[in-house]
């Protein structure tokens, strides 16, 4: 049979767009985490701040409290907002245009097809069982979350752990969060996007709003000539040549099964009214409304990108809580604002009076110390009467 060849080159061109977009994201991410850990004149605010999923978290104790839970701010909001304003139009576009830690899992998948020239899959019984996990994962912590009123997943979470792998709190805070992020690269060399598929929290909540979105990868089988190209470009083994418009709330819109179609107008996104979008419009889009949303809560103040310490949170929100103590801040602040002796906590800490002025975590880890910065919130609870 006779057909229309797609344009290749725009193709090729589309792949490139999405590529470079999703490494800008994780390049800007990466650097926020860095300077978090090791300011330069301006601190960013913490991981949990720029997490989506910490607006889930922390749903129910704004609701019930007025209060969000500790570590996470306005921002969070915002950007499950932006989030879910894509889904409305993408689906799980966040997923696949835009999420740096599924771009780190993809760019260790590229480097397993470069070794071994191939890639795995799981049997379709256990691929199929295997992602429910997620969605367990999604109950477990959120419904923790509420229950405790703390981010109970934060030490098993791999993103945080990628956040502070620059960090001295990586191997005693994070150590099975930085084991789940080995084993998700190790793992996505072979199968890919293995922790997107199969554990991600935030992939299962927009797995379960994911038929809102308008825009759909939809096949046109009269001209489809089942060379199953798309089958083999999608990064979370969807049969796309089995189906008329992709509905699988697996199916993360990167539009890599579009851009490997050799038929003009064979995949195309679309929506039940016949609308359409290019492959490269979709990212384009994607990125644009997102970083509209941002800039818009920045310019507003609900989005918060600088670090506040416990003094300037204690302040803005009039209500002192000792879990919101950190790592970065100092003894004297904790003293000012708790009105606890500065004595109390040199014996108690054995801290010299440089030491005392130096952030928690940098004196924690000092030679010779026994103790974290839990300790430092648990000891103020204690002089506080709120254990």
């Amino acid at each position: 049979m006779d057909y229309v060849k797609s344009d290749s080159g725009k193709q090729k061109q589309n792949r490139t767009f999405r590529l470079v977009i999703l490494l800008l994201v994780l390049v800007f991410s990466t650097t926020l985490g860095i300077l978090h850990q090791h300011p330069l004149g301006f601190k960013p605010a913490g991981v949990d701040a720029f997490c989506p999923f910490g607006g889930i978290e922390s749903a129910f104790s704004l609701v019930t409290t007025g209060r969000m839970l500790s570590r996470i701010a306005w921002s969070s909001f915002t950007l499950l907002g932006a989030v879910l304003l894509l889904a409305v139009l993408f689906r799980r576009s966040f997923c696949g245009n835009l999420c740096p830690l599924g771009t780190l899992q993809e760019l260790f998948g590229i480097l397993g097809k470069k070794i071994f020239g191939r890639r795995w899959e799981l049997s379709s019984g256990i691929d199929r069982a295997a992602r429910y996990l997620k969605y367990a994962v999604l109950a477990v912590f959120v419904s923790l979350s509420w229950i405790l009123g703390t981010l109970v997943i934060r030490p098993y979470d791999p993103w945080a752990a990628y956040h502070h792998i620059t960090s001295v709190d990586l191997l005693s805070e994070f150590s099975v969060g930085f084991g789940i992020l080995l084993l998700s690269f190790i793992g996505s060399i072979f199968l890919e996007r293995v922790f997107c598929k199969y554990l991600c929290p935030m992939g299962a909540f927009l797995g379960l709003v994911n038929r809102i979105g308008r825009f759909r990868v939809k096949r046109n089988d009269e001209t489809c000539i089942h060379c199953k190209k798309c089958d083999k470009a999608c990064p979370v083994n969807i049969e796309v040549s089995s189906v008329a418009q992709v509905q699988s709330s697996e199916c993360i819109v990167c539009n890599e099964c579009v851009n490997a179609c050799p038929v003009k107008d064979t995949l195309y996104i679309g929506t039940r009214k016949k609308a359409k979008i290019g492959a490269g419009s979709v990212v384009l889009v994607s990125i644009v409304l997102f970083a509209a949303v941002v800039a818009v809560a920045s310019y507003t103040g609900g989005f918060e990108w600088k670090q506040k310490t416990i003094v300037e949170t204690t302040t803005e929100t009039g209500f002192f809580n000792p879990d919101e103590i950190r790592g970065s801040d100092t003894f004297r602040n904790v003293s000012e604002i708790t009105g606890i002796d500065k004595k109390l906590f040199l014996k108690e800490f054995e801290l010299s009076e440089e030491e005392f002025e130096l952030p928690i975590k940098d004196a924690a880890h000092r030679e010779g110390s026994e103790w974290e910065t839990e300790n430092v919130r648990e000891f103020v609870k204690k002089q506080l009467g709120l254990e």
